[in-house]
């Protein structure tokens, strides 16, 4: 075959030059020309596409919240853990605080001394027990209120004096006597029904219990009228204090006059009808005229927080106001009753009160309603000692 019959021969089997440069153009057209109509479908829709991106990131949104509270409502099912772990684990939130119990105020007397004013470590409130203290037997004979039952106990004996108080901090009074022949105290603790004896005072000293240093718990404390001296032991610090403060003819009558949760040295003095107050909060001295004579008698009668200063004149009780500048008088039964105010209908005030010796009622004027409630509760011959026995 001819050269040039060859060269023809390859250019049919190859393809010609010219045709196959015609067919990539076409393609290469074609390719250009579907791009360009996406480029310019896309980019006349360009508000869908943000549409479909705001909806998409919504739904991550929504995803990612959803998996939060999750994982804090499994969280908040399971036990508290303290762990390093839970340390870093944002989901585990704190506890709540432990409620610390609130200061309940515990008013004691006994006939018309006032023994115990603060308890700080009490969890309940008043209202108190009526309550006596046999002599004849040294047998305290308990009514609770309701719910609760009647309780005696034997402690103390002919020529002791009743003291009850919480000396122990647990918010119950406990069972307690001081005795002038020996100057000791006998305290039956009702945290742990134990005895504890304390040789305290002499004869002739008058008790004075009261939490003078405010640490919730009771302390034995005595008024010496031979000297005018006033001795107490600290249940803080099982230390001695002594200050001279009053006359041999002025009548004990701590209260917590400043309302610091510290019952205060103070005394009445019958000459003049003015009380003098050795105040905790300031070591300044307070003289209040309540301008009648009587038995002292202080309490908290509106439920501030505070003493007010009051005597009971026969059957009148004259009553300070929380501000000292005027007083009220109640007429309350007979003169020759015993007085024994307390917080009777758990109000938080104090109610006036008394105890009839021959009959052995009491008659409460209940602060919260003004309404009479009237116990028969013990004999003649005892001693009322009221108070929040809680047995």
């Amino acid at each position: 075959m001819s050269k040039a019959k060859s060269s023809k021969r390859a250019r049919q089997i190859a393809g010609d030059g010219p045709a196959m440069e015609t067919a990539a153009t076409v393609a290469a057209t074609a390719s250009a020309g579907r791009t360009s109509s996406l480029v310019a479908y896309f980019r006349g829709r360009l508000w869908l596409v943000a549409v479909m991106l705001l909806l998409v990131a919504g739904v991550a949104g929504a995803t990612l919240k959803y998996m939060e509270e999750d994982a804090r409502r499994q969280n908040a099912m399971k036990p508290r853990d303290r762990s390093l772990l839970s340390a870093i684990n944002p989901y585990v939130t704190s506890p709540s605080p432990t409620p610390t119990p609130q200061l309940s105020k515990e008013y004691i007397y006994a006939g018309s001394r006032l023994l115990a004013v603060e308890d700080a470590n009490a969890n309940a409130a008043p209202p108190a027990d009526l309550a006596v203290w046999r002599p004849s037997t040294g047998v305290w004979w308990v009514l609770g209120g309701p719910g609760s039952q009647q309780t005696s106990f034997q402690w103390g004996g002919s020529g002791d004096v009743p003291v009850p108080g919480d000396f122990d901090g647990d918010g119950k009074t406990d069972f307690s006597i001081f005795r002038p022949s020996t100057g000791e105290w006998w305290i039956y603790r009702s945290s742990d029904n134990s005895s504890t004896t304390l040789a305290f005072g002499q004869n002739g000293d008058l008790p004075a219990v009261g939490d003078y240093d405010g640490d919730g718990r009771s302390d034995a404390a005595l008024f010496r009228g031979t000297n005018g001296t006033w001795y107490i032991t600290r249940s803080s610090d099982n230390t001695n204090y002594q200050v001279q403060f009053g006359l041999s003819s002025d009548v004990p009558a701590p209260g917590d006059f400043d309302g610091d949760g510290k019952a205060d040295i103070a005394v009445y003095r019958t000459s003049n009808t003015n009380f003098y107050t050795y105040r905790s909060s300031d070591l300044t001295v307070e003289s209040t005229n309540i301008n009648s004579t009587g038995t002292p008698v202080p309490a908290d009668f509106d439920g501030d927080g505070k003493a007010n200063y009051a005597v009971r004149n026969g059957a009148d009780w004259v009553i300070m106001n929380a501000a000292g500048t005027s007083t009220t008088t109640t007429a309350w039964q007979q003169s020759g009753d015993t007085a024994v105010h307390n917080d009777y209908d758990g109000d938080g005030k104090v109610d006036i009160a008394v105890w009839r010796d021959s009959n052995g009622n009491w008659y409460i004027r209940k602060s919260s309603d003004l309404s009479t409630r009237t116990e028969q509760w013990g004999v003649s011959g005892d001693i009322p000692v009221p108070a929040f026995y809680r047995r």
